[in-house]
């Protein structure tokens, strides 16, 4: 399992208006941006005529490997990627200010970094929210948030070859600086995590949280890392059923987005807030600190489902 996390800064010339949630404009923007950017072909459900070799039909179109088709049937592929939105939500920036998002590319997705390269920049010459503001691309940073460790991979001029990689030793370290016995989550954006069929309105019960990141993580690690668990996931979300929720804080939250691709509106919702899990906590705690920069629940590809786990 390797992630490779990215600080993207840009600077807008235009006065821009963006919607409350700024991971759907970010995510609409650069799929409009990257496709016209690597592919030529028209994508119309059909599948790219150049398959996994079209970097637009493996990011945005991710179908399994021959050997996980049986793995997958049943599971929608996740994309080899996450957006993550500014941490600090606003509606409009003036010419001149800065507004910095995160980029986190899952395994072999890493090659096509000089295509997001360039599709960000492209953003920047189209425009992006309801002015279609220009910007100018000013820095990328590969970043790894556990150790700390920074390198710049595009200056605003220049794009070097610059790998961070985020693995599952240094989730298992990172987690090794947390209480076995209770933790607190923070919901930075909103998660929805259904489980047993049904979504909490409050905090996600531990054993959904758990089955989420389950369900997502290692389906990333297998399709775009070539790397199959074989865990009783199971018997593990079973265990988890003994950790209980000691806080709940949450609130939930939603808010409306427009696809331009599928003309169609949509809404993107679930709870935010802090909530705190007591309990047997230890063999989960790898998986809960990967799951960081995974999100978890549904729509994690625009950035929902973004959490932070503190010591309670």
């Amino acid at each position: 399992m390797e992630l490779y996390c990215h600080e993207v800064t840009v600077r807008f010339v235009e006065r821009a208006v963006v919607p409350p949630y700024e991971g759907s404009m970010i995510r609409g923007a650069f799929g409009r941006a990257f496709k016209e950017s690597c592919c030529p072909f028209p994508h119309d459900g059909g599948g790219c005529p150049l398959g996994e070799k079209c970097p637009y039909g493996y990011v945005f179109e991710t179908s399994p490997p021959e050997g996980l088709r049986d793995f997958s049937k049943n599971q929608q592929i996740p994309r080899p990627y996450v957006f993550e939105p500014p941490e600090e939500t606003r509606m409009e920036y003036e010419p001149g200010e800065r507004m910095r998002f995160g980029f986190t590319v899952v395994g072999r997705a890493v090659e096509f970094m000089p295509y997001f390269v360039y599709a960000f920049s492209k953003m920047g010459e189209t425009g992006v929210g309801r002015r279609r503001a220009r910007y100018r691309l000013e820095r990328i940073l590969a970043k790894n948030p556990f150790s700390g460790a920074r390198e710049e991979l595009f200056d605003g001029e220049v794009v070097r070859n610059r790998r961070l990689a985020v693995t599952w030793e240094d989730a298992a370290r990172e987690a090794e600086r947390l209480d076995g016995g209770r933790i607190r989550v923070e919901f930075l954006t909103p998660a929805q995590v259904r489980f047993r069929g049904e979504v909490a309105a409050g905090a996600p019960p531990f054993a959904a949280l758990v089955q989420a990141l389950l369900i997502r993580i290692p389906m990333l690690s297998a399709v775009h890392c070539g790397e199959l668990w074989r865990e009783d996931f199971r018997a593990l979300v079973e265990r988890a059923r003994a950790v209980r929720t000691a806080l709940d804080e949450t609130t939930w939250v939603s808010f409306r987005r427009y696809s331009s691709f599928k003309k169609r509106g949509g809404s993107l919702e679930g709870v935010v807030g802090r909530a705190e899990y007591a309990g047997p906590l230890g063999e989960f705690l790898p998986l809960l600190v990967m799951g960081q920069l995974t999100h978890a629940g549904r729509h994690a590809v625009f950035g929902l489902g973004r959490y932070r786990v503190l010591a309670a």
